[in-house]
């Protein structure tokens, strides 16, 4: 009788066991499920495989927000809600802004150089020599450095070729500063710095027309003013019209190219009317430089208006070669050939007569 009892209870006890011994298999199972999704949910909204770093999550263009997605063949790379020391410190981690970052940290280095070289060695030297000039005859003679002109035209090249070596910087010094806080979580400061790199854009394509202007149409004041005044007009736009919400607006992206293309192609009517009103040999060095450049930011154009070459292959060319690096290299390598031209032209000109 007692046996009899054992085995109902120990058969009992089974029975009621076995389904609490399902119920942990069940929930051990879940629980490697739900782990096994949340790793593969890690995997694809953490860092990824050229960024290990935990602290600099990258993600893909579907996860941040429209105005941190400026090409949408650009799929994986993006930093999102980034603190300013986290901002800083990824511009030594590999994302899809890691180039267009030091293409021109590495170009404002190269103008600071370039600019420091110019002053240093021909520009301050030459402000205190004599100028060639002419007499009411054609006959050539010299501006001496008392005199009142000499002094007109050392301050008035001093603020031309000042404000375009500030420009060049800037325009460095401004794209490298958005670049790197782009992912910044105050959308303000995100704002800010969009707006100064069209700034910056805007600066050195009206600084790149002074001295050009100043030193080329040395017998036409009228034209001279023209031309700049033309400039100014477009260069007010170019900096007042970043702060303007719709100027950064993704659906106005074609519009702003189309601005900065007129603004550039500007450059082509002094460019051919210098021309006109040199002798062909001393203009003919000094054009052709001036078509490089504007090949230069043609190609450059073309480049970022068709997202060349990610257009092609979307999601191939995230990191290395996109469109907007190569724009970059394209805006630096112009503005130098334009600087050097600049140089050639303030050291030529100016040592020939001015026979009006």
């Amino acid at each position: 009788m007692m046996a009899g009892h054992a085995i109902k209870k120990s058969t009992r006890r089974r029975t009621t066991t076995a389904p609490l011994h399902n119920d942990v298999s069940k929930a051990t199972i879940a629980d490697r499920a739900n782990k096994k999704r949340r790793n593969s949910s890690q995997r694809k909204h953490g860092p990824s495989p050229y960024n290990n770093d935990p602290n600099l999550p990258l993600y893909r263009h579907t996860q941040v927000p429209d105005h941190l997605v400026d090409n949408r063949n650009i799929f994986t790379g993006y930093r999102m809600n980034y603190t300013t020391r986290m901002c800083i410190s990824s511009m030594f981690a590999l994302h899809n802004e890691t180039f267009n970052i030091w293409t021109h940290l590495v170009g404002f280095f190269i103008f600071i150089v370039v600019i420091f070289i110019f002053f240093y060695m021909v520009f301050f030297p030459a402000l205190f020599t004599q100028i060639a000039d002419s007499d009411e005859d054609g006959n050539a003679t010299t501006l001496q450095s008392g005199t009142s002109e000499f002094i007109t035209e050392r301050w008035l090249l001093s603020f031309l070729f000042g404000s375009y070596s500030l420009s060049c910087l800037a325009c460095m010094l401004f794209s490298f500063t958005f670049h790197t806080i782009m992912p910044h979580h105050n959308h303000r400061i995100y704002s800010w710095a969009h707006a100064m790199d069209y700034m910056g854009i805007t600066c050195l394509i009206v600084g790149s027309f002074l001295p050009m202007c100043f030193l080329c149409f040395g017998c036409h004041p009228h034209l001279r003013w023209v031309y700049l005044t033309m400039i100014s007009v477009f260069g007010i736009g170019g900096i007042v019209g970043p702060f303007f919400r719709y100027w950064v607006h993704p659906n106005f992206a074609r519009k702003k190219i189309i601005f900065y293309v007129c603004m550039v192609s500007s450059g082509l009517i002094p460019i051919a009317h210098m021309h006109i009103l040199l002798p062909g040999h001393v203009s003919a060095p000094y054009v052709d430089r001036l078509m490089t450049m504007m090949l230069l930011y043609g190609v450059g154009v073309v480049v970022y208006a068709f997202q060349l070459p990610e257009s092609l292959c979307p999601g191939r060319f995230d990191i290395y070669f996109s469109s907007h690096q190569i724009w970059h290299v394209f805006v630096l390598a112009a503005a130098l050939v334009h600087f050097f031209n600049c140089t050639s032209m303030f050291i030529n000109l100016r040592a020939m007569p001015t026979i009006c």
